[in-house]
């Protein structure tokens, strides 16, 4: 499975068709979500941002980032 929504997995969170991009980027855009535009002009949105977002995760600063320096990296 992609890292990103395919466009029918985008185009059912936004409520338009698989092929209109310009109203999935719209609706991103006016949602204030994060998106990137691929060579084909459709809108790429990250599963994970995706279920941050919508609040199906919870990311929590203790997971993402160890509790101290790597100090053996310097060694």
């Amino acid at each position: 499975m992609s890292e990103y929504l395919t466009a029918h997995e985008l185009a059912d969170l936004v409520g338009c068709k698989p092929n209109q991009r310009a109203a999935m980027a719209h609706w991103l855009a006016d949602n204030h979500w994060q998106f990137v535009v691929d060579k084909n002009g459709l809108p790429k949105v990250a599963r994970e941002y995706r279920d941050r977002k919508l609040g199906l995760t919870i990311e929590t600063k203790s997971a993402k980032y160890d509790a101290g320096p790597n100090l053996q990296a310097f060694a």
